[in-house]
């Protein structure tokens, strides 16, 4: 539980102020509560789809139906609540889809999709692990899901969990609905003879050309001033770039830490100063189970330690202590830990070898120029190994010529320093240094070969035993309380967005941003907020406006006082919201028109004497289809290869608005494809292609025709 989940306060509210907010409750959800007077969907309501109100005693009489009753985790509820809504748009949008198509499931086919011999691939996730491998005692001859297999499971089903499978049917025969819809779309695709030929011809045809252009880049953006009035009209003329499905909020908050004080520092350490005073006296199972019972983890564990690892300047205390002594409270960071030494022992610290790898084709990392086999490495480490423990050659003086290793080349002679068991470096090449004598030479196998190693040194250090009790330092109520007042204060002094902006900028407080919240976000893009839902709920509140200040919301271990920035509501939004967004557009048109009557003005009868006079270097396009309009040394160029399509060989076009600039392009050649041989094939390619596209854009299409509201995130 966090931190500041306590009770702030111990203060009793007086009982007037209960039964005014509670008749004041009531009232509000009388009042509310008459849609049907008015019609549409209330505040009360948990949405609209497609005409049809969901209420909220619809919706919570289908999430006591499927849960049963049993009590749900927030992120149960909310995947509960995610299947319902899906449950009620599928029957409220493709519900009469499928009436007026007359497209529906009958039992026997249902019947034949789970337990005939194809069942429906949806019964896969039921009957098969995490990699999708169906389990072997579900599989048929052919490796995929049996229908029996799955007949007989279902008829082993204990009578409780009866119910359970008869929804999964429910769940499939709608999948099999949707399918049955998307493949009746699909099917009514028909892709012409022309249309294939049109459609090779593009990913085909080549075309070679040369070009210049001048680059709307050469100029910056911040000589060039558009007027309102232009803006405007591209706004009025680019609406459709600038429509918003669903309304969104803007807005800032100032946070409020919640750090443990000076004064909790000093409670935790007199609470653990006993805690080491009756760890003494503990033995045996007393022992650990006193460990258990006081460390945050519950955890009794025991491990050793070497001098470094100990608490700040304490390395000579738990060197010196008796088997039994217990040592601290110190503090570490935010813990406040106290150890109990059990014995000294002595190990090796860190070791230092020195290697010689021998690399074969295929080992991990090896370089193209090794073409030994596997076994012919292992017989020249033998060879090294033979060599270097009969003394005829030191290690040290063969290791750059021998060793495939490239660091070894870099003059350390195989040797990389000290190294510990938690240095970067493979297992085995460690576990040679531990496990052998210093002098010795041995050869240990891993991914990239062999290798010879030699042990040059070791290091041994006293380590100690001990077990640890560590409790982290907490604020304590009343830290949480002093820090909530103040933002409490805060929000009470600056409870207008003028008054909240003025004080952060004469204090110099730091404060964050959020834009484009949604009302059903399960979270706050780019914030550290910590299950924001309340603050979601404040934002999208009718009393909310432009301006409004919050009252301090709990966000983990802070709290958070918010101020609302913006309001945008679905459609259009509104000019000023996008004024941004269309400025550079702008300023492109305008560079466009600039450049085209600079170049109009040098215009010349060839590409080379234009270039010239426009001081542009030409350049190739070469092998470039409709399908890839990629120009070197431009960039991605549909308007100009939609243009060099329509000329013949030899022409020069005019100015060319262009993506990146305005070109002028002189078409060379064009290379036509062979004739295609394969028509059907490329039918069937483009079908499955607008048939892709098809399952997307029908419940797109579907679902913003439904005119949806939902309004979920104010009830759950």
């Amino acid at each position: 539980m966090s931190i500041l989940a306590r009770i702030r306060s111990r203060v009793g509210l007086l009982v007037g102020i209960i039964f005014l907010a509670l008749l004041a409750f009531v009232l509000t959800d009388l009042f509310n509560s008459q849609r049907g007077i008015f019609g549409g969907a209330g505040s009360n309501d948990v949405g609209e789809i497609g005409g049809h109100t969901v209420s909220l005693g619809e919706f919570r009489t289908r999430m006591d139906e499927i849960s049963n009753g049993k009590s749900l985790s927030e992120s149960e509820q909310a995947q509960l609540s995610d299947g319902i809504w899906q449950e009620l748009v599928n029957k409220y949008v493709y519900g009469p889809q499928y009436d007026k198509l007359g497209i529906s499931v009958t039992i026997d086919e249902l019947s034949e999709q789970l337990y005939g011999p194809h069942p429906t691939p949806y019964l896969n996730r039921y009957f098969s692990d995490q990699s999708g491998k169906i389990f072997q005692q579900y599989q048929g001859p052919d490796g995929q899901l049996s229908g029996a297999a799955v007949s007989g499971y279902v008829k082993q089903l204990p009578a409780e969990q009866e119910s359970g499978w008869a929804m999964e049917e429910q769940e499939i025969s709608k999948y099999l609905l949707l399918e049955k819809y998307n493949t009746l779309l699909r099917k009514g695709f028909y892709v012409t003879t022309s249309e294939a030929n049109h459609e090779y011809a593009d990913e085909n045809t080549k075309y070679n050309f040369k070009f210049i252009v001048k680059k709307y880049a050469d100029v910056p953006d911040s000589l060039i001033k558009p007027s309102d009035a232009e803006l405007k009209d591209y706004y009025n003329s680019h609406q459709y770039k600038f429509k918003q499905h669903d309304d969104t909020r803007d807005m800032e908050f100032l946070p409020f830490d919640v750090f443990a004080s000076a004064d909790d520092i000093a409670t935790e350490r007199k609470n653990m100063e006993t805690v080491a005073s009756d760890f003494k006296e503990k033995t045996g199972v007393a022992d650990s189970e006193f460990v258990e019972a006081h460390d945050d983890n519950g955890v009794y564990e025991k491990k050793f330690l070497h001098p470094g690892q100990f608490p700040a300047g304490s390395d000579s205390a738990f060197l010196k202590a008796a088997s039994g002594d217990v040592l601290g409270p110190f503090q570490d960071g935010g813990n406040i830990e106290v150890f109990k030494k059990f014995r000294d022992s002595t190990g090796i610290d860190s070791i230092r070898v020195r290697h010689i790898l021998v690399a074969y084709k295929g080992a991990a990392k090896a370089a193209p120029t090794i073409i030994r086999t596997k076994e012919k490495a292992k017989m020249r480490a033998d060879s090294i190994l033979k060599v270097v423990k009969a003394g005829k050659k030191k290690m040290e003086d063969i290791v750059e010529q021998l060793s495939d290793d490239p660091g070894a080349k870099q003059g350390n002679k195989g040797d990389y320093g000290w190294l510990n068991k938690s240095s970067p470096f493979i297992p085995q090449f460690i576990s040679a240094g531990y496990d052998n004598n210093v002098g010795d030479v041995v050869i240990v196998e891993s991914d990239y070969g062999y290798h010879v190693i030699q042990v040059v040194d070791k290091k041994s250090s006293s380590k100690v035993e001990v077990v640890t009790i560590s409790k982290k330092i907490v604020p304590s109520d009343n830290t949480i309380r002093d820090v909530y007042n103040k933002a409490l204060e805060f929000a009470g002094r600056n409870n207008t967005g003028d008054l909240f902006t003025q004080t952060i900028q004469k204090d110099n407080k730091v404060v964050s941003k959020a834009t484009d919240v949604k009302l059903n976000d399960k979270t706050i893009a780019n914030t550290t907020l910590d299950n924001p839902k309340e603050i979601i709920r404040w934002m999208f509140d009718e009393k909310t406006e432009v301006g409004s200040v919050s009252s301090p919301f709990q966000s983990g271990d802070r709290y958070v006082v918010c101020h609302l920035t913006k309001i945008i509501n679905k459609g259009v939004k509104p000019f000023e919201d996008v004024r941004d967004i269309c400025e550079p557009e702008v300023i492109k048109d305008k560079k466009a028109k600039m450049f085209t009557d600079q170049l109009n003005k040098v215009k010349a009868n060839s590409l080379d004497q234009w270039a010239t006079n426009a001081k542009l270097t030409p350049m190739n396009g070469t092998g470039l289809t409709l399908a890839q309009p990629y120009i070197q040394g431009a960039g991605f160029e549909p308007p100009v290869l939609g243009t060099i399509a329509g000329m013949k060989p030899g022409e020069l076009s005019m100015t060319i608005k262009g993506t990146i600039g305005v070109y002028v392009v002189l078409l060379e050649s064009v290379t036509k494809p062979e004739p295609m041989k394969d028509l059907a094939a490329e039918k069937t390619k483009l079908i499955q292609t607008y048939s892709q596209r098809a399952d997307a854009s029908s419940s797109d299409i579907l679902n913003e025709a439904a005119e949806i509201i939902d309004n979920r995130a104010k009830h759950f």
